[in-house]
């Protein structure tokens, strides 16, 4: 396979952070640096012994990204590392400290940042996972405090084949979402071959055969993935961790400001990292915990490009404030499904918790304020898939049934059913609902029935089918 082409590694700059110059950090008041300060690792630069404590700045103002990856050889800390030499030249610019900190041996790291580019001197060593350990990270399927930890003593389930396991998404959620995406494209995702990228391809125009540019392309992100694998496998010995349990351990990433965290990633599954785009807003912003939750979800509904954790952030803010005036004309027109967790088991199994994923294909609910009626379609392509029915809201919660199901075939149909709802009025409270959490005009937030969170952007007028 033709390799993927890398930039020379950048020259060291000064802010990142070396283990030979720093003085012991003193002060920290933040739990996670708190945690992090007395962990011994080693600098991938110099092999010697370095306390986190002196590399991470515990003064009030220093911003600091700490990736605290997974072991060496592993898709993740690949990916997180070869996206985060792109955002360095910014970091750096706005006094943004990096440190990175792999599972492996000195020499791992040092093969690891050969192969990703990754500036050696911001990247140390932690040969038994202590700092992730000590911040409680997934400690990945078939471990003790893990799914399948009944498999942690078993003699025949090794580190290998525990991670067999979870690249089956056994025991991790959004690997499997994440495997079909990066096949199948994402038109709401960034193009992921790039001139002058840190992850570049000479033949990156074939892409464009399956649809253009300016997004990630069918079988783009699973190009660069199987470059890595072969990288990795390649040296898999230099790599991998001496202890085959640490295979599956996950890792976590931090944006700290002197001992504040003002953001905090724990990766659930392989290929869960935090994207090092996302990681660089973070620390470049005034206070990514602050933030306008209406305009958050009003972006992601006209663009599809807010990082699907804010969506979920965003919602689960609006829904906590006391703040909601929801109306019925509020509620009145078509709205397209835009993103959404889909049910709280969903999300625990397919999706990662706290997270979602924008909807890939055309649903759109209609909301008839005259008629009170209510359409819930599918549509994909010439087809037309849809339920119409009644609903009924009190300010708060919408609550509704199909009595009607159709089916359309471009110029042909509807052809429809009636659906028996029975005596719905009489089932107050076990119909399917909506928790209305917000509605302004432009986009729904809501809670289903099933726990899930679901934002939809105004598409048009209602289209319902009358009784």
């Amino acid at each position: 396979a033709t390799r993927a082409r890398r930039r020379a590694a950048p020259r060291a700059s000064a802010a990142a952070p070396s283990a030979a110059d720093k003085a012991p950090a003193a002060g920290a008041s933040g739990a996670e640096r708190d945690t992090l300060a007395p962990i011994a690792v080693k600098a991938a630069s110099t092999g010697e012994d370095v306390k986190l404590g002196d590399v991470i700045p515990a003064e009030a103002g220093s911003r600091t990204i700490v990736c605290l990856m997974t072991q060496f050889g592993d898709f993740d800390s690949f990916e997180q590392a070869q996206w985060m030499v792109d955002e360095l030249p910014a970091l750096d610019a706005a006094g943004v400290r990096v440190v990175a900190v792999g599972i492996g041996s000195v020499s791992a790291a040092k093969a690891f940042a050969a192969k990703t580019n990754f500036p050696i001197e911001r990247l140390y060593a932690d040969e038994t996972a202590a700092a992730v350990s000590a911040l409680g990270c997934a400690p990945g399927w078939g471990r003790e405090g893990g799914p399948g930890a009944w498999a942690a003593n078993l003699p025949f389930v090794n580190g290998f084949v525990k991670l067999i396991v979870m690249c089956a998404g056994i025991g991790s959620p959004g690997t499997l979402k994440e495997v079909i995406r990066g096949y199948t494209g994402d038109r709401d995702a960034d193009q992921v071959f790039n001139t002058g990228s840190n992850v570049d391809l000479p033949w990156k125009d074939l892409f464009k055969l399956s649809g253009g540019g300016g997004f990630q392309r069918p079988f783009e992100l699973a190009t660069l993935r199987l470059n890595n694998m072969i990288d990795i496998l390649g040296d898999w010995e230099a790599l991998a961790p001496a202890d085959s349990d640490l295979l599956v351990q996950r890792g976590a990433s931090l944006v700290l400001n002197g001992p504040d965290v003002l953001y905090r990633h724990d990766d659930q599954g392989i290929l869960g990292y935090a994207p090092a785009s996302r990681l660089a807003r973070k620390a470049l912003a005034e206070d990514p915990r602050e933030f306008d939750a209406k305009a958050v979800c009003k972006e992601a509904g006209a663009t599809r490009k807010v990082d699907s954790e804010d969506v979920y952030a965003a919602i689960a803010k609006l829904e906590k404030s006391k703040d909601k005036e929801v109306t019925l004309e509020g509620l009145n027109g078509r709205w397209k499904l835009q993103w959404t967790t889909g049910t709280a088991k969903v999300s625990d199994q397919i999706n990662r918790r706290g997270d979602g994923s924008y909807f890939p294909v055309t649903a759109v609910q209609s909301f008839d304020a005259s008629s009170m009626r209510i359409r819930n379609g599918i549509y994909a392509g010439p087809i037309k898939f849809f339920f119409d029915g009644p609903f009924k809201f009190n300010g708060k919660l919408l609550e509704f049934t199909f009595n009607k199901v159709s089916l359309a075939l471009g110029p042909l149909g509807p052809w429809s059913y009636d659906i028996d709802a029975g005596d719905w009025e009489a089932k107050k409270g076990k119909n399917p609902f909506f928790k209305i959490v917000h509605a302004d005009g432009d986009v729904i937030a809501a809670r289903g029935r099933g726990g899930g969170l679901a934002l939809w952007k105004r598409v048009g007028e209602p289209e319902v089918a009358t009784e």
